[in-house]
C-alpha cells in the first residue's frame, strides 16, 4: 500500500470514528450496537437521511461512513457529491439490499471505497469495516459479480493486459477512489500525466469506466477482493 491520506487510519490505535446513515431504525439500531460493541470503532453521529448526514458529518467529522444506498427522498449519491470534500473527507462503506448495476457504478463513481450488500453476517461488515479503516477498497463478491457485468469483457482478455509500474500505481490508487490531482500528488507527478496513464490504461485493458477499473485493480491484488466464504448465521437484517 502506497503512502496514507491524511484521512486514512488504522484499526488498533485510536477508535476509528463513525457514522451510521441508515432510514430503517431495526438496522440502524444493529449497527450501532454491533459497532458499540467493538474497541475499534466509536459511534460519533448517526442520520437517517442525506441532508442529515450532511450537517452531521460537517460537525462530527467521521473517518469512516456506513451509508444505505436508498434513503428517503433520493439516494445515497448527494451524500457521495457533497460530503467528500475537504482535507479529510470520509471513506464511505455502502451497506444496502440494493446492488443494481446502476447503483454500485454511481457509488463507485463517486467516491464510496466499499459496497456491502445486506443481509450480511458480522464477520462480513467486521471485515469491510476494517478495510476502510486501513485505507483500503471493500467489495462484497456480489458487489464483485456486478462490476464484471458492467465490464462486459470476459476476465482473461483485461488480465492479458500488462501494465507498467507507473500504470499499475495509478490504476490502484483510481480504484480507491483517488482523483487525478489526489493521484498526482501521491505520485509526484502531474494531472496531465496520470490522464496520460489512465489513457494508456484504458487502452491496453479496454477498460474505461470507475467501476470496470476497480474490478481490474482486485483481480490483480492491488485492492481488497471480496470475501467468498460467508456464514450462514449472526447475519444482519436485510432492507
Amino acid at each position: 500500500m502506497g503512502p496514507m491520506h491524511s484521512n486514512e487510519m488504522s484499526v488498533g490505535a485510536a477508535p476509528v470514528s463513525v457514522m451510521i446513515v441508515e432510514a430503517h431504525a431495526t438496522i440502524h439500531e444493529l449497527l450501532a450496537q454491533f459497532l458499540a460493541a467493538s474497541p475499534n470503532f466509536t459511534v460519533v453521529a448517526e442520520a437517517a437521511n442525506a441532508d442529515e448526514a450532511l450537517r452531521l458529518a460537517a460537525e462530527h467529522r467521521p473517518q469512516v461512513v456506513v451509508l444505505e444506498w436508498v434513503l428517503a427522498n433520493g439516494t445515497g449519491l448527494k451524500f457521495l457529491r457533497e460530503g467528500l470534500g475537504g482535507a479529510r473527507p470520509p471513506r464511505v462503506l455502502v451497506f444496502s439490499g440494493t446492488t443494481t448495476d446502476r447503483a454500485v457504478r454511481e457509488a463507485l463513481s463517486n467516491g464510496a471505497k466499499g459496497y456491502l450488500e445486506s443481509p450480511a453476517n458480522f464477520s462480513e461488515f467486521a471485515e469491510a469495516m476494517r478495510a476502510l479503516a486501513d485505507g483500503k477498497v471493500y467489495l462484497s463478491a456480489e458487489v464483485a459479480k456486478a462490476v464484471h457485468r458492467m465490464s462486459g469483457r470476459s476476465e482473461p482478455a483485461a488480465m492479458d493486459a500488462i501494465l507498467s509500474a507507473r500504470e499499475l500505481a495509478v490504476l490502484k490508487d483510481l480504484a480507491e477512489g483517488c482523483s487525478s490531482r489526489e493521484i498526482g500528488v501521491r505520485l509526484g507527478i502531474s494531472v496531465r500525466t496520470v490522464g496520460n496513464h489512465r489513457a494508456k490504461i484504458a487502452q491496453k485493458t479496454g477498460l474505461g469506466t470507475v467501476a470496470q477499473l476497480t474490478l481490474h485493480a482486485v483481480r490483480l491484488g492491488l485492492v481488497d477482493g471480496p470475501v467468498a466464504r460467508r456464514e450462514s448465521n449472526g447475519e444482519l437484517a436485510g432492507t
